[in-house]
Order: C-alpha cells, then structure tokens, then sequence
C-alpha cells in the first residue's frame, strides 16, 4: 500500500473510532413560524399642563393721599385757629401748637371719613400646572409560534420571525 493510501485509511479509522465512541450528536433544524404576534406594554407617563383661571383682586382705593390733604387742611385752619389765641410770643407758641393739633386731627378725619369710597377690583390671571398620567400601549415585541414534530414551540424576539432554529440532539 502506498502512504498515501495508507493516511486515508488510518483517517477512515479514526472517523469510524470517534463515531462509535461518541454519545450522540446535534443538528439544528430551522422550522417556519406559523404566527407572529405582537406583544403590547402599557407604559404611564406623566404630562405637565398650564391651567389657568381669573380671579378678581381688591384694587387699592388710594386713601393715602386724602390722609395727606386732610392733613395740610388741618395743619393750616389749626395755625389760623392758634394765631387768633394769645398774644406776643404766646400767639407762635399757639400758633405752632394749633398747626401740629390741626395736623393730627385733619389727618385722623381723613382717614377715618374721607375714605368712603367703593372698592374697586380688577381681574388677575393665575396659572399653576398640572401634571395629568397618560397609559398608552407601546409594542415590545413578538411571540413567534412554530409546530415542530407535533408540538407547538414559542419564540419571543424584537422582530417576527420567518423560522425559528431548533437544535435536535441525537445520542446512543
């Protein structure tokens, strides 16, 4: 026998020797799916809104300044009042005294009676916001279904399958 000759029958021997001392083997089949279905999730999120609304304000009614004029009206018919009392440096110590008098009452009749005035109001716009959940459906996924030999095989992926590999073993 020539070496070459030879070289393939020792390869033939250890083939068959392998074969025989093997347990079993694996194949993979690729079966067609018969029916992809899509998997839904319900996701929730939250969405901010503006809700805006009037509401009427009490307007300051401006009394401030009728305590300042019934103040100077009191403060000069007080002098007046005080120059008419007394007599030599009496009559500027009644005078300056009527003036301060004179003040303070012309400012307390303003305030008190000057004032009487309606209450005016003017509309305010005033915003907040809301958050408001949302539930909406988002797809996830595929279950790809299959028979094989009788039986019914699953699949879940990203995308529908065309086929679906199955790894058949086979042992002794």
């Amino acid at each position: 026998m020539s070496s070459r000759t030879m070289s393939h029958f020792a390869l033939a021997i250890l083939c068959a020797g392998s074969t025989v001392m093997a347990d079993g083997f694996s194949s993979v089949e690729y079966v067609k799916v018969n029916q992809s279905i899509p998997i839904m999730s319900t996701i929730q999120e939250q969405v901010p809104s503006e809700k805006c609304y009037d509401v009427q304000e009490q307007v300051s009614s401006g009394s401030g300044g009728n305590s300042i004029v019934g103040a100077v009206a009191g403060g000069a018919i007080g002098g007046v009042l005080g120059h008419q009392i007394g007599g030599g440096k009496g009559k500027t110590v009644a005078t300056v005294g009527g003036a301060i008098l004179g003040t303070l009452a012309g400012q307390n009749v303003a305030n008190n009676y000057g004032g009487n005035s309606p209450a005016t109001y003017r509309n305010v716009r005033r915003c907040e916001t809301v958050n408001t959940v949302r539930s909406r459906q988002v797809l996830s996924g595929y279950t790809n279904i299959a028979k094989f030999r009788g039986k019914e095989i699953t699949v879940e992926s990203d995308e529908p399958l065309k086929q679906i590999p199955v790894t058949i073993t086979y042992s002794y």
